[in-house]
């Protein structure tokens, strides 16, 4: 039987995560996809594409970057973001 995972996350971890789903949710949106178009087209489901909307799901950099090759973000988008989560590690 594999352990069950009850590790706690920070506050500040939560808000990263969640600042994270809020522009994968954005990017998604400005595509025209739905949740179920998107997992369809990167090979994930819909509820993880939720979870991750949502900040419930920490994703591997690999799974990031299938998500923002598919919603075609660009650099600036992405260095946005990178500045909003760091902004957020500083509070």
């Amino acid at each position: 039987m594999s352990p069950i995972n009850t590790k706690v996350r920070k506050p500040k971890e939560n808000n990263r995560l969640r600042l994270l789903g809020l522009h994968v949710r954005k990017w998604r949106e400005q595509k025209g996809l739905t949740q179920e178009q998107l997992a369809l087209v990167v090979g994930f489901t819909r509820s993880y594409i939720t979870e991750i909307e949502t900040g419930k799901r920490n994703i591997s950099f690999l799974n990031l970057t299938k998500i923002l090759d598919v919603l075609e973000v660009d650099d600036r988008e992405f260095r946005k973001l990178l500045q909003d989560i760091n902004s957020e590690k500083e509070k």
